[in-house]
C-alpha cells in the first residue's frame, strides 16, 4: 500500500463502506421509460463507492445512470451523489428528465422500476456503463 493509501485510507474495500439506504432502489436497476404510453427506452442505474473532498476523507456511494434508447443507442453514463440525488429524486416520482440526443433537446419521460424476469433480461442486453 503506497503513502497515499496509508495517510488517507484510500483504500477502495468495500466492507465497510456506509451504504445509502436511499440507493437501495437505484444498486443494479432497470427503470422504463415512456411517453404517452409508449416504451421509449430504459434507465439503468447502479450504486459504486466513492470519496469526497476534501482531501477524500468521506466515504459515499454514487449513482450512476445510462439512458438506453429503444432504437439501440446509449447515452454516456452520468453520476447522481449527495446532498442533491436530483436523479434518485426524479425517478422515485415516476419522471426522468434527460437530454435526448436523439432530437437535440431535453425530454421528460414516465419512469417505472422494472421487475424480474424482465430486469435480468434488460440488465443483461443494456450493458450498463459500456
Amino acid at each position: 500500500m503506497g503513502w497515499f493509501a496509508k495517510r488517507f485510507d484510500a483504500s477502495f474495500d468495500e466492507t465497510d463502506w456506509p451504504r445509502d439506504p436511499r440507493l437501495d432502489p437505484f444498486r443494479d436497476e432497470v427503470w422504463q421509460l415512456s411517453l404517452n404510453g409508449e416504451i421509449q427506452g430504459w434507465v439503468t442505474t447502479s450504486v459504486t463507492p466513492m470519496r469526497s473532498l476534501p482531501f477524500f476523507w468521506f466515504k459515499l456511494e454514487c449513482m450512476w445512470n445510462q439512458v438506453h434508447w429503444a432504437d439501440g443507442k446509449h447515452e454516456d453514463v452520468e453520476e447522481d451523489y449527495s446532498p442533491g440525488w436530483f436523479v434518485v429524486e426524479e425517478l422515485l416520482t415516476g419522471h426522468f428528465t434527460t437530454y435526448d440526443s436523439r432530437f437535440d433537446r431535453d425530454g421528460t419521460f414516465d419512469a417505472s422500476l422494472v421487475t424480474e424476469p424482465d430486469r435480468d433480461r434488460l440488465w443483461a442486453h443494456l450493458n450498463h456503463g459500456s
